[in-house]
């Protein structure tokens, strides 16, 4: 056990303690002093010595185990120093509910802005860390950006975003150190739960990230599986410069345009080309060629998304938890009407990341298409409950997936939501024109399919919403072209012909 341990233990319980001195322990930076607990170190009567034996193995159990949270999530309690027992086991782990947290976009305290990529970077990678832990709900980068910078009160942020707790800090990097200084508060109370000051070299900022997330979910006082620990504290890559093109390359794709999105394939290029078994370059790689297809900016998308296939194939033999890389695969197998293979996919990055908005998006995704809009629009509400800016591909299902249920006004909403962030889905228009148009808005309709048949003058109506495995989906959605009169009555296909799209 460590010492923190055996110093608590000493004096209070018929155990003997041997020093065998300091050792390194995994993902911990400094060396630990540990003790070897020995049992048979006590020269009292058998029967008190058997009873005295009872009580030691007990206690020795929790000790034991109290170490074992300790030592296994990489970090020592010396951030916590400052709290009470009873402070440790918070009121998050409120009966039937898994406690809500943000993870507000630590301020940039370094002499150089430029690196500001850099300190949203080790944001990011606590938020998609707490994520993987089943016990939390954990905001996604979309909801907390907002906030960056802005004067709020924690009670404020937390009825804004619907959280009980949030953490706030700050990074200051000089030279090739990095500082952290962070604190968890309790938005209903307006309490700081813990605070703590890192210092760690920059080589080792994956180690920082761990210490930050263990110390978080120790104070919560959640539920935490042995395999959630392997994933979370896994090492992505030793190159650190490759890390470094990640970081900058994360910024093109949360925002995507034709141009960023080609920007950030070079930058994960140089990535890979300094770290080539760095699993997480591959699967966002991957997703820029995913992406250019979907939205109509690659020269051939076949091309491109069978590129992404095999980019997103890559980074998981290198690394199967990778979960950009299960979504992407997801959408691929969708598009090719692979549906229980989709769906398979989507299910393994849900599993590994309970949090990922782009999963539970893409679960509702397939539902739809399935047939299954309840549970779609379920799971669609759910990822953007989390993520309040769903990319451009999942609005347009939860869009399409309103427009299925009759809730026209809902689907317009989303619709024109998303055409304001993503002048380029053109996907969201054809929805859009449907839903004006079976919402009585004759003249609404007529000017989206005037933009529609300016911006895409070879869309095809036929083709359009012919994953739907349920014709009375299909049906519905042409009975709103037509009335569009997107989808001209001479040109509607037979009943024959659409029962076998």
């Amino acid at each position: 056990m460590s010492g923190r341990v055996q110093e608590d233990a000493q004096g209070r319980l018929d155990i003997a303690f041997e020093d065998i001195g300091e050792q390194k322990l995994k993902n911990i930076a400094r060396p630990v002093r540990v003790f070897r607990v020995r049992l048979d170190a006590t020269a009292a009567p058998a029967r008190t010595r058997r009873r005295r034996g009872l009580f030691a193995a007990l206690a020795l159990m929790i000790l034991l185990t109290i170490g074992a949270l300790w030592t296994g999530f990489g970090s020592e309690w010396n951030s916590l120093s400052n709290l009470r027992l009873g402070d440790q086991f918070t009121k998050s782990a409120e009966v039937g509910m898994k406690p809500a947290i943000a993870i507000l976009p630590f301020l940039n305290h370094s002499d150089d802005s430029a690196r500001e990529y850099f300190v949203d970077g080790l944001t990011q990678d606590i938020i998609n860390a707490l994520g993987r832990f089943s016990a939390l709900t954990v905001m996604s980068w979309n909801a907390v950006a907002p906030y960056k910078g802005k004067p709020a009160s924690p009670e404020d942020i937390g009825r804004g975003l619907a959280v009980s707790y949030l953490v706030e800090g700050s990074v200051r990097q000089t030279g090739d150190r990095v500082r952290v200084i962070a604190q968890l508060v309790d938005t209903r109370q307006g309490r700081v739960l813990w605070s703590a000051r890192f210092k760690e070299a920059l080589w080792d900022v994956f180690a920082l990230q761990d210490v930050i997330v263990t110390d978080i979910v120790r104070v919560l006082a959640i539920r935490v599986t042995q395999i959630e620990q392997n994933r979370v504290f896994a090492k992505p890559t030793e190159n650190l410069a490759a890390y470094d093109y990640v970081l900058r390359a994360r910024p093109a794709l949360q925002r995507p345009t034709r141009a960023n999105n080609v920007e950030a394939r070079s930058l994960l290029k140089h990535a890979i080309e300094l770290d080539p078994n760095y699993a997480a370059a591959y699967a966002a790689l991957a997703e820029t060629y995913h992406l250019a297809s979907s939205m109509g900016w690659a020269e051939s998308p076949t091309a491109f998304l069978s590129r992404a296939e095999e980019l997103a194939i890559k980074a998981l033999r290198l690394d199967d938890s990778e979960v950009r890389a299960h979504v992407i695969l997801g959408h691929i197998h969708l598009f090719h009407q692979r549906y229980n293979e989709a769906k398979a996919e989507i299910e393994r990055a849900i599993a590994i990341n309970p949090n990922d908005a782009l999963g539970l998006a893409g679960r509702g995704t397939i539902l739809l298409w399935l047939g299954q809009t309840d549970e779609a629009i379920e799971a669609l509400e759910q990822a953007q409950r989390i993520d309040p800016d769903l990319n451009a591909v999942d609005r347009f299902a939860l869009s399409l997936a309103y427009y299925l249920k009759g809730r026209y006004d809902a689907a317009i909403e989303q619709a024109e939501l998303n055409l304001r962030t993503t002048a380029d889905a053109n996907f969201s228009r054809v929805v859009l024109a449907a839903a004006y148009a079976q919402h009585n808005q004759a003249e609404d309709a007529a000017r989206v399919v005037t933009m529609i048949r300016r911006t895409d003058p070879t869309f095809d109506p036929q083709e359009f919403g012919n994953k739907f495995l349920s014709s009375v989906d299909l049906e519905h959605l042409r009975d709103g072209f037509r009335k569009a009169d997107l989808y001209p009555v001479s040109g509607d296909p037979p009943p024959a012909e659409r029962k076998n799209r």
